[in-house]
């Protein structure tokens, strides 16, 4: 297995084998067999049948010589409605595929997150309807996206002006199952949108909500401390669950606003079963005053959330307006067409909060492990600096596992698809 880059779709986990006595296989039964033994996760699509694997002069499988994968061709079933005929040419265009029927899948065929987001972007504006993103993570067939927009349209329910709820500080990702959910608190830019790209990684029947900041939706609500928004984010998450055992994940600040929600829980009584951190870093902001972010420094912050080329927005000139901002993220991205200019506003301020929330803090100490994912790409957070942040405020242990990536690439799918696959395990553990 080995993961395929598709300048199109992105990144994926695909498969190669070599037969034996180059005896004939069906890579639909090989899938179908490793179906049975692997979880959804680990799990590689496309397989693709090879006489012999290309090899270095070494002797080594040459990864960069392996042949692009075969996408799986499911028996074509056409669109016989005018709404699957909509979602499958809109498939088709995002995806790059010249024909797509109604029992392919929008993940299979190389959808990802920031895809989806486009998808759905496209498929509002061409029929008013309020569909929302999360449907693609549990219903991801043009069949079944199909099933779901007409049930909407039935009920009269258009397109709201501002977008589905886009900015709500309880934020559904997926809310079918029957796992206790595991719920994903925001970084410095308030927003969780980028947990979404968790979602088609992490085990099936397992819910999934972000926390996201009120500062996005509220006149001037500067958050006075950490322990303001856990109260806020308890609140909230004991609306969707109110009992333990609670699973609680952060990036950056929001890890340590998850350290800070995962005490308030057990002072209360509640079982914690995941306290996980995405290189969240405690007490590094009193070190030095941070320096103020602008429009242009948020804008590259949230590239890899929006799925545009930083250096799009880097060039010299005056500072950048947040219009100008919103107009270029509409522009280049073709979506999110629901953000504006207020909302950029908010989402700065956001930014430049959440060191002073961080320096405040006085953190209790949480009676329990923190699964630690360090950004470790480029001289990164190393296992003893993550220990001198969080050893004197956890009385268990701090399980440290780094990832391959910067600190503002930790939600890109690469870096989201490694951290699932451990994610699963401390998850499949606290449902035993």
């Amino acid at each position: 297995m080995t993961v395929h880059h598709d300048p199109h779709t992105g990144d994926r986990l695909v498969g190669y084998i070599v037969p034996r006595d180059h005896t004939p296989l069906d890579p639909t039964t090989i899938h179908a067999f490793a179906a049975e033994h692997l979880p959804d996760y680990m799990l590689p699509n496309p397989i693709t049948i090879l006489d012999a694997l290309p090899l270095t002069t070494n002797g080594k499988i040459d990864r960069r010589a392996l042949p692009a994968p075969a996408l799986p061709t499911p028996q074509y079933r056409p669109p016989t409605t005018t709404v699957e005929g909509i979602v499958a040419d809109t498939f088709a265009d995002v995806l790059g595929h010249d024909q797509i029927g109604l029992d392919d899948d929008f993940f299979t065929l190389g959808g990802n997150s920031l895809l989806a987001t486009q998808a759905v972007s496209r498929l509002r504006q061409a029929l008013g309807v309020e569909i929302q993103v999360t449907w693609l993570f549990t219903d991801s067939t043009v069949e079944a996206i199909a099933r779901r927009i007409e049930a909407v349209s039935d009920d009269s329910t258009h397109l709201a002006p501002t977008g589905p709820s886009a900015f709500d500080v309880l934020l559904p990702i997926r809310t079918t199952g029957t796992s206790d959910p595991i719920f994903c608190i925001h970084p410095a830019s308030g927003l969780a949108w980028c947990y979404a790209g968790l979602a088609p990684h992490i085990q099936p029947g397992r819910r999934m909500y972000g926390l996201q900041s009120p500062e996005l939706v509220e006149d001037d609500p500067h958050p006075l401390s950490i322990e303001q928004l856990m109260e806020q984010y308890v609140r909230e998450i004991q609306a969707v669950q109110p009992h333990g055992p609670y699973h609680l994940l952060g990036w950056s600040l929001g890890g340590v606003i998850a350290h800070a929600i995962a005490t308030r829980f057990r002072h209360l009584g509640h079982k914690v079963s995941l306290l996980a951190m995405l290189d969240s870093r405690l007490r590094e902001a009193e070190s030095a005053v941070a320096p103020e972010f602008t429009v242009r420094d948020i804008l590259v912050e949230l590239s890899d959330l929006m799925g545009f080329d930083a250096e799009d927005f880097d060039a010299a000139g005056a500072p950048m307006s947040p219009e100008h901002a919103t107009e270029l993220i509409h522009t280049r991205t073709g979506a999110f067409e629901f953000l504006q200019p207020s909302h950029v506003k908010r989402i700065v301020a956001s930014f430049n909060d959440a060191p002073r929330l961080v320096a405040n803090y006085q953190p209790p100490a949480f009676d329990g492990d923190v699964v630690y994912f360090a950004a470790a790409a480029a001289d990164g957070m190393t296992e003893e600096f993550a220990d001198s942040c969080w050893k004197p405020y956890i009385s268990g242990s701090l399980k440290y596992y780094p990832i391959d990536a910067t600190h503002i690439h930790m939600t890109t799918p690469r870096a989201l698809a490694d951290i699932a696959r451990v994610l699963n395990t401390y998850l499949g553990d606290a449902a035993i």
